[in-house]
């Protein structure tokens, strides 16, 4: 009889500490990945199918809100006509002076062939620590290098490179790990080599960062 006394006596408080907690000040509370928005902004001509389908699936590794913004147009003096590639660099700045007010990240999402002067083409760049990153999605497609469409590894390989910029963007270096995606992609087999997750280190970094 004592013990239903106990139980019945702890079950208001209990409610009562459920009631108090849903109405804490929203400013009260600690801010969590849960709610970071991290945008993801077309540059150029982009499917927005793939746009959706990225959007869907890095939300499940950052834990974070991922909505589309609106589109920007490709910058034409990036275009070098002797390479017949973009300079990638001035388009992350570009992006950088459209970064929307509440977003905490953007990912940039362009489907033409980008390059920095140290490399012959890359398939992303992003600010260390900062809120830019960029991916292009044209060297990705097994149509570039004149083989059969294959959706799924397209799709592996863009979620990959999405992951691994944006990791650049928390402040994550590249790995050594061949299996992290925090692997410098020096080719095309690199990235397929490579998981579409953090490894142990690199995810303990990166829970560091959002907490």
């Amino acid at each position: 009889m004592k013990i239903h006394k106990l139980v019945l006596s702890t079950i208001p408080i209990f409610l009562f500490s459920i009631f108090l907690a849903g109405c804490l000040p929203e400013e009260g509370k600690l801010k969590g990945a849960e709610e970071m928005k991290i945008y993801i902004i077309p540059v150029g001509e982009v499917e927005k199918e793939t746009l959706l389908k990225l959007s869907w699936t890095l939300k499940e590794k950052f834990e974070a809100v991922f909505e589309i913004g609106e589109p920007l147009p490709i910058l034409e003096d990036a275009y070098r006509a002797e390479r017949g590639q973009y300079f990638a660099t001035p388009i992350l700045e570009e992006l950088k002076q459209n970064i929307p007010k509440d977003a905490e990240k953007v990912l940039g999402v362009l489907d033409v062939d980008i390059f920095v002067p140290a490399l012959n083409f890359i398939f992303g760049q992003a600010d260390l620590g900062g809120k830019v990153a960029l991916i292009s999605l044209t060297r990705l497609r097994e149509e570039f290098y004149g083989n059969s469409k294959n959706e799924k590894l397209f799709f592996d390989r863009t979620i990959k490179e999405a992951v691994h910029e944006l990791g650049h963007t928390f402040g994550l270096k590249h790995c050594d790990n061949p299996k992290c995606v925090m692997r410098f992609s020096n080719s095309l087999l690199d990235t397929d080599i490579k998981e579409a997750d953090f490894c142990e280190e690199c995810r303990k970094k990166l829970e560091i960062k959002l907490k």
